[in-house]
């Protein structure tokens, strides 16, 4: 199994987008955060990064979320996805193509989050999957290094919340900026931004880094449906009519900030290759 994972993980850190994962990102926090999911309860998963030009959060990270918290759903597990208000037709339309007991939770942008409207007595995981985190100086920035903290609710104070009342985290990011990215910002603020402020302080037990985000969603639910036993993976034209899904509901490109049904400003294929490769292996 662990074999297995190591191979995922290499797999995902493919970097398309010429982002240096090859110079900050981390390796060997899928397995251990794999094993850790396997005992847990209830896993609350948080994503939704906000595109300024489009006024609204891209392709990266709604199908990855929703991927992996069907996983965990067909395991047995409680899951709730948590979004900000804006977000939440792109999450439910998506949501909404698949039949599994997922509790979609939103929360306002610019107001303090009340960890009980979140989390249960149950709860044992928070994951961010392409979600800004803070940076040094307590903003938001996107990968050009805007200002997005007017649209992004303060989910990093859960993630506060979680370590100091036994709750494990994971963080699940492709630029450094995303929210539990703190394990490598020391080396995103020397490669990546070296003259300002952007990568994220956020510590998470786990940090799991991807050339696209989305890619350790399906990556991470793949093992899990091998720990399970079960095909809980939905077929490659179920991925793809998911995006369009988020797509039609408001979600764009989050490099073109367009509302066409591409991740990261790369074509199709790679969602499709990346997706099906990692079934491929946890088959195996």
């Amino acid at each position: 199994m662990k074999e297995i994972v190591e191979r995922i993980e290499a797999h995902i850190q493919q970097d398309p987008g010429s982002r240096g994962l090859c110079n900050w990102a981390r390796q060997g926090d899928m397995f251990p955060a794999i094993n850790s999911l396997r005992k847990g309860s209830h896993m609350v998963i948080t994503t939704g990064f906000f595109i300024l030009r489009a006024g609204a959060i891209e392709t990266d990270g709604p199908p990855g979320s929703i991927i992996l918290a069907r996983a965990l759903s067909k395991m047995g597990k409680q899951v709730s996805i948590l979004v900000d208000e804006h977000s939440e037709k792109i999450m439910e339309k998506g949501l909404a193509l698949f039949k599994c007991a997922i509790k979609l939770v939103t929360v306002p942008v610019g107001r303090p989050i009340v960890p009980d409207s979140v989390f249960t007595e149950e709860t044992t995981h928070l994951i961010a999957l392409e979600r800004p985190g803070r940076a040094v100086d307590g903003k938001y920035y996107n990968f050009m290094g805007q200002d997005i903290s007017a649209h992004v609710a303060p989910v990093d104070d859960l993630f506060d919340y979680a370590r100091g009342n036994g709750i494990t985290t994971i963080g699940i990011g492709d630029g450094g900026n995303e929210l539990g990215m703190g394990k490598v910002s020391r080396a995103v603020d020397k490669y990546v931004a070296p003259d300002r402020a952007f990568s994220c302080r956020t510590y998470a037990d786990y940090c799991i880094c991807a050339g696209v985000s989305n890619w350790a969603g399906y990556g991470m639910a793949a093992i899990l449906s091998l720990v399970a036993k079960q095909a809980s993976m939905p077929d490659p034209a179920r991925l793809e009519k998911l995006i369009k899904t988020n797509v039609a509901a408001g979600a764009v490109d989050g490099i073109s900030g367009k509302p066409e049904a591409t991740v990261d400003g790369l074509e199709y294929s790679w969602e499709h290759s990346v997706f099906c490769e990692v079934c491929k292996f946890a088959a195996r």
